[in-house]
């Protein structure tokens, strides 16, 4: 399944209605063809973690450290549930017919559990606990999806929602998360015990998914995703930076894994120019794995990287993605 590219931009310093006509301008309104229907983003709020935390309806508060759960709903949480139930509103009333596909997205539950904490200590130490709310999220986000496809689309016609799941903290899950204290360690987790979170939740879903943690991604985190069934998984700029690590990324590709190419920086601020020396760069390395170049637009996806941006860089950023796909399915 081809995306084309999508974007992981928070955009600052607008409300919703105009987060919502920003984002269709950055993503329907477009003149570049690549190849495929684009995803729109449903427009994100700041924090991830509080933002799947409303989805789920599991009540949290803040402390210094982050997140903790809490046994009712708390002030943070209510203004959260508030913005979700505006952003959906506004869905309705500014995106209806606009576009068949959209992106929704969530934080993963181990880094959900990584950042969310229950009794003083991140939530992943509690293992029932950690699995009644990996598998509340799941639920949850499969009933999130279930009304975006079917308020989005028409009768008969359902519109077409891919999860985009942020796992930013899985490379510390699985080499061992440190506590809220010197003494406070947590065991490095088995890739498959990764792989098989992964999986359930996957099979709770039932939608695509694309897979983003951030950052580079070490042989644990390869393997579980090699474990596990991913539409695309995000592969970071510094990826691609050393010899070892570009023949990971050639082997997951080899396995038939799709990728989203991230932009670099330098990319991503330079608009137009940015796209176009994306598009060679991927291309080159496209070459160095030895891959036919047919299959360069089948197997790869352009994405604009995580970051919080304000209206402008958030339209240069989409160019810039726009342009690369545009360039690579032109051939």
């Amino acid at each position: 399944m081809r995306f084309g590219w999508w974007e992981n931009t928070v955009v600052r310093n607008l409300d919703y209605r105009e987060a919502w006509a920003a984002a269709m301008r950055r993503t329907v309104d477009v003149e570049e063809d690549i190849g495929c229907e684009p995803a729109l983003s449903v427009v994100r709020m700041g924090d991830t973690t509080a933002a799947t935390a409303s989805i789920a309806q599991i009540p949290v508060r803040s402390n210094a450290r982050g997140w903790e759960l809490t046994a009712h709903p708390s002030l943070e949480s209510r203004r959260v549930d508030g913005a979700w139930r505006e952003i959906r509103d506004l869905a309705e009333e500014l995106v209806i017919g606009r576009t068949q596909r959209l992106m929704v997205h969530v934080e993963g539950p181990w880094s959900f559990g990584a950042n969310v904490e229950y009794r003083g200590h991140a939530l992943l130490r509690d293992r029932p606990a950690f699995r009644d709310c990996a598998v509340t999220l799941g639920e949850a986000v499969a009933e999130a999806a279930q009304w975006w496809s079917e308020a989005m689309g028409s009768a008969g016609n359902p519109a077409e929602v891919i999860i985009a799941v942020h796992e930013p903290r899985v490379a510390e899950v699985a080499s061992g998360l440190s506590g809220s204290t010197d003494f406070d360690t947590f065991d490095p987790v088995d890739r498959q015990i990764l792989a098989g979170v992964w999986e359930r939740f996957a099979s709770q879903v039932q939608r695509p998914m694309v897979l983003n943690t951030h950052g580079p991604l070490d042989d644990g985190v390869v393997d579980a995703v090699g474990a596990s069934e991913w539409e695309a998984v995000v592969v970071a700029p510094e990826q691609l930076q050393s010899s070892a690590a570009k023949d990971r990324i050639g082997q997951l590709i080899g396995t038939g894994q799709r990728i989203g190419w991230a932009l670099s920086s330098a990319e991503v601020t330079a608009g137009i120019e940015g796209g176009e020396s994306a598009a060679v760069n991927m291309l080159n390395q496209w070459r160095q794995w030895s891959f036919e170049e047919a299959m360069l637009p089948r197997m790869v996806d352009v994405v604009v990287p995580e970051g919080v941006r304000t209206k402008g860089e958030a339209s240069e950023a989409a160019a810039a993605a726009r342009i690369a796909v545009s360039s690579l399915v032109k051939g």
